[in-house]
């Protein structure tokens, strides 16, 4: 082979070596490059990570401070609760008490005024046998009852007829506007009436 022939075919060589050779260095900054990107990509995505993190974290802890906050209030809502209930219960105690004491005590009054109504009745009917023994001489007079004007169904015909009409104790007080105890001592005087007069 002629000499020019190699210059020629070693030109070629180095022309295509010159031809791959920089593609090779421009593969391989390409390939630094996107893995740069890679690398910035995944530390921005770390950083934006990071900072969701610690939001949620903050939201957290915030959301937990309103939490307690909440309990704490509601916790002395029902602190104040209890007391008021404690209160009222004890006021309830009372009332019920002061109730009692005074049914007790309308009871005790009832009582005297029967007894007192009783020991009258007593002395009014030997009055008026003693006034009978006296006033024999006027027989032929007509006697009223002593009674008369003073008779517990003329006095109280309202609550006479209710009684009439069957209605009881409680029913007739309530319509009265009367004390129980008072309505029975009542019913109670006139039936006492009524054997006295017979």
């Amino acid at each position: 082979m002629q000499p020019w022939l190699y210059v020629v075919l070693l030109g070629l060589v180095l022309i295509v070596y010159a031809r791959f050779l920089p593609k090779d260095q421009a593969a391989s900054s390409t390939k630094i490059n996107v893995v740069q990107e890679i690398e910035e990509t995944i530390e921005h995505f770390a950083a934006e990570m990071d900072e969701q993190n610690q939001s949620l974290l903050n939201l957290f802890s915030k959301t937990k401070q309103d939490y307690e906050v909440e309990l704490a209030k509601l916790a002395g809502r029902l602190e104040t609760l209890e007391k008021q209930k404690q209160d009222l219960s004890q006021e309830l105690t009372k009332v019920h008490v002061n109730q009692q004491m005074n049914q007790r005590s309308d009871n005790q009054q009832a009582e005297i005024l029967e007894m007192t109504s009783a020991s009258n009745l007593e002395n009014s009917a030997q009055f008026v046998s003693s006034n009978d023994a006296v006033s024999s001489v006027n027989e032929s007079v007509v006697q009223e009852p002593i009674f008369a004007g003073l008779s517990m169904k003329s006095r109280y015909t309202e609550l006479f007829s209710l009684h009439d009409q069957g209605k009881g104790v409680e029913a007739i007080a309530k319509k009265l506007g009367m004390n129980k105890g008072e309505v029975s001592l009542i019913l109670q005087l006139s039936r006492q009436e009524e054997r006295a007069r017979v």
